[in-house]
């Protein structure tokens, strides 16, 4: 036997003794890499075959308004129009609603906002749709507005809805709140505004029908294929396994397509399809998407905090009013989020939090990618440097003294355990940016240009917690040339989350992660596994896909103990190669597995689940667990502030994240530098703005996101592991935390560069230039 083949047996053996985490922690390629950066991927707008016909929307003209009479004939004989759908073409419900059924998908007797559908026109090409929607005819009789989510909370506020306009109030009582402002020397009081932003996806909301002799299919960009499916089975009447949806390559998400928008697309392209018998392509263009889908909720968070002369909080009053727009969508579980975490990662013993999702007449916000942390830590982070100047101390030594740590109890009253990383990831960014030093040399400095450091910490409750039931399946089976097909209601559309689920299950079986083909995502192949939010993929999906891949494996290694002629528990699987513990030079490949496994039918088909804990707090306190396990990140920013003028640079952005284990490394940094870029436009330049209802900048003209120019010049990610409890192999959430912090960090660095206080986003130029002249 040769050197090269002992050695090849030694290293076989030494990577079994890692057994399941055998390719856990690797940066390994995502299975896509290839096609993506070749631009093979097919997206809905490439499956179009030549009969197809095209829906365009018709939108409310106004804000609020009685609709007094709807008029589609001029229309209907426009050349090429094959129908007009509105309300009365709907054979099921008329509604499009995520939880609470307050939306319609087709507006009748009155419309709430500008984002609301009236019709949908569907003509042989997508200009002739175009041309004719503007002759349709629609009378409305105007209501009085209210935009303002405080004002709209008044007695004697225009009513949105039958009910009134609170959507949803929670809140998180703790300890006595007075007494807690009994004990403290200074008490500080700030308000603090967040604006609309748009995820403004490179792909809008779009779906295509086919039917199908008495059942449709649809395909779409989209988050959540089986919600998809639940709402045009509610629209069309029908029994669900009637409505086959599956998503297509999705260019972008962010949240927006796990709300409402994905089912008005796919049911108004069903309606279409249906009644006409021909294919529908249903397909938002930009503006009607940042009109019409949902955004995220503007804020409105007023912080009162009592504090001891040392630094020592005991006491924080927050109440929290969103602007949601004219429907609940997810946004009733946004408040739930940003009410749970509008203290910030700190222990205090008496708290007051009251969140409040309102209904105005803007257009409506719900599910984007944070989830209400950002407005909520915003406000948190911001307070803490306002009570750090009042108390001339620096704002690093504040957030040691309270921060949590475990031992230390939430604002619900969750005690932290070993897995609270926050100390690691402040100590990470500390020592990165070399704060002390910096921080010194700021604190004296002269001429037109001034530079300032600045900090921000979060925690972030994983996964669904309060917001539902919280599980997932994963498919696998193994054709009999031994690629691995692994299937799974949960999606993909960016993250590289799907390929992370391949990866554990690789590590599992011993196969590379090259036999692996994705599926995609399909109501009638694979079973609902919830919704694709939260950062929820890797944390509950690779659990699932874990158990799916043990039952594999156990299967797999029942061939494999016939062809070795040794007993079960003696075979190992590696690399993609089954060898006897006793005798490792006699070996099987796992394409020898999967033939020999077909040939005997063996079934090499398997369902893996997984069901998170329930987690336990009180409803009408809001104390106990809201989530089973944190994830924990510190960001240091650092700018350059021209006095006289408000203009800034951010120079440097450090951050460090607890990710529990890191699956992937490089997909969890990469997650990082899209996150940090996404937040570093929520903190200073995006916003969708309103004026009277009427969004007047939906476009990519005029509304505004990072471009190269505006990424720092150093961006330093940094990797904590402090396992939890729940996630796979102690995995926690990453895609959505490290939106949240970029803002605060900004706002604190200008802050510290210049003595003014901005407390509304985005942190503009003009806004500093006026802090500064105040």
């Amino acid at each position: 036997m040769s050197v090269s083949v002992e050695s090849y047996i030694t290293d076989l053996q030494k990577k079994a003794e890692r057994g399941e985490l055998l390719y856990i922690g690797k940066s390994l390629k995502r299975i896509d890499d290839l096609e993506k950066v070749l631009g093979s991927p097919i997206y809905t707008n490439d499956l179009i075959p030549r009969n197809t016909l095209y829906a365009k929307l018709v939108l409310s003209k106004y804000p609020h308004a009685w609709i007094r009479s709807l008029n589609v004939s001029a229309a209907a004989s426009h050349p090429g129009v094959h129908l007009i759908l509105t309300y009365m073409d709907v054979p099921g419900i008329n509604e499009s609603a995520a939880i609470v059924p307050d939306r319609p998908l087709f507006a009748h007797e009155k419309v709430r906002s500008t984002g609301d559908i009236i019709a949908a026109v569907v003509a042989e090409k997508e200009i002739r749709a175009m041309e004719a929607r503007e002759l349709v005819k629609v009378e409305y009789d105007p209501i009085k507005p209210v935009f303002d989510p405080i004002e709209a909370m008044g007695a004697d506020a225009p009513k949105i809805h039958e009910g009134g306009n609170v959507a949803k109030h929670i809140r998180v009582a703790k300890g006595n709140i007075e007494a807690g402002f009994n004990d403290a020397d200074i008490i500080v009081e700030n308000t603090y505004r967040t604006q609309f932003q748009d995820a403004v996806s490179m792909e809008t909301e779009t779906a295509f029908a086919i039917p199908r002799d008495g059942r449709i299919l649809i395909m779409g960009s989209m988050q959540s294929p089986h919600n998809t499916q639940a709402s045009v089975a509610k629209v069309l009447g029908w029994p669900l396994e009637n409505v086959e949806v599956i998503q297509a390559v999705t260019g972008g998400a962010f949240g927006p397509k796990s709300d409402e928008t994905p089912g008005d697309v796919a049911s108004i392209a069903a309606l279409g399809a249906l009644k006409t018998g021909k294919p529908v392509l249903m397909s938002m263009s930009r503006r009607e998407s940042m009109i019409a889908h949902t955004k995220r909720h503007p804020s409105i968070i007023k912080h009162r905090t009592g504090v001891k002369s040392d630094g020592t909080l005991t006491a924080s009053k927050v109440e929290i009013y969103l602007n949601g727009g004219a429907y609940a969508s997810l946004g009733v579980l946004v408040i739930v989020r940003a009410t749970f975490h509008a203290n910030g990662p700190y222990e205090i013993p008496n708290v007051l939090n009251d969140g409040y999702k309102v209904y105005t007449n803007d257009t409506y916000a719900g599910s984007f990618r944070g989830f209400g942390a950002p407005q909520a830590i915003f406000a948190a982070e911001s307070q803490m440097d306002e009570i750090a100047r009042k108390l001339n101390m620096d704002p690093l030594d504040l957030r040691l003294m309270n921060m949590l740590r475990p031992g230390k109890r939430t604002s619900t009253g969750q005690l932290m355990d070993d897995s609270c990383g926050l100390p690691e990831c402040v100590d990470a960014v500390v020592k990165s940016s070399d704060y002390r030093k910096k921080a010194s040399e700021y604190s004296n400095q002269g001429g037109k240009l001034r530079r300032g450091i600045g900090i921000a910490l979060l925690h972030h409750g994983n996964a669904l917690g309060p917001e539902g039931n919280d599980y997932a399946y994963v498919h696998l089976s193994v054709d009999k040339k031994g690629r691995v097909h692994l299937g799974t209601g949960l999606t993909e559309y960016g993250t590289g989350a799907i390929s992370g689920l391949a990866q554990i299950a690789s590590s599992v079986l011993g196969v590379p992660v090259e036999y692996f083909v994705i599926d995609r995502p399909d109501t009638d192949r694979h079973k609902e596994s919830g919704p694709t939010v939260a950062s929820r993929v890797t944390a509950i999906g690779g659990n699932a896909s874990r158990n799916a891949a043990l039952k594999l494996r156990d299967r797999a290694i029942a061939v494999a103990s016939k062809l070795l002629e040794c007993p079960l528990s003696k075979v190992k699987i590696v690399d993609g190669y089954a060898f006897s513990e006793d005798n490792p030079e006699k070996m099987v490949s796992w394409d020898e597995i999967a033939r020999e496994a077909h040939d005997a039918s063996v079934d090499l088909n398997v369902i893996g689940y997984y069901m998170a804990p329930r987690c336990s707090w009180d409803d009408s306190t809001g104390l106990g667990s809201p989530y089973n396990q944190y994830t924990f990140g510190a960001a240091i920013a650092e700018v350059e502030v021209d006095i006289d003028t408000g203009l800034f640079k951010i120079l440097n952005y450090h951050v460090a994240f607890d990710v529990g284990r890191a699956i992937n490394p490089k997909n969890v940094i990469g997650q990082i530098y899209g996150g940090s870029v996404q937040g570093i436009g929520y903190g200073i330049m995006e916003e969708l703005v309103h004026i009277n209802g009427q969004v007047i900048n939906p476009n990519l003209k005029d509304y505004y996101i990072p471009t190269s120019m505006d990424i720092p010049d150093k961006m330093t990610p940094i990797i904590v592991e402090k396992q939890g409890a729940m996630g796979i192999y102690g995995a926690k959430v990453i895609a959505e935390p490290p939106v949240v912090l970029p803002a605060p960090a900004i706002r604190n660095a200008i802050l510290n560069a210049t003595g003014g206080s901005v407390n509304d986003l985005p942190v503009t130029s003009e806004k500093v230039y006026k802090a500064l002249k105040h």
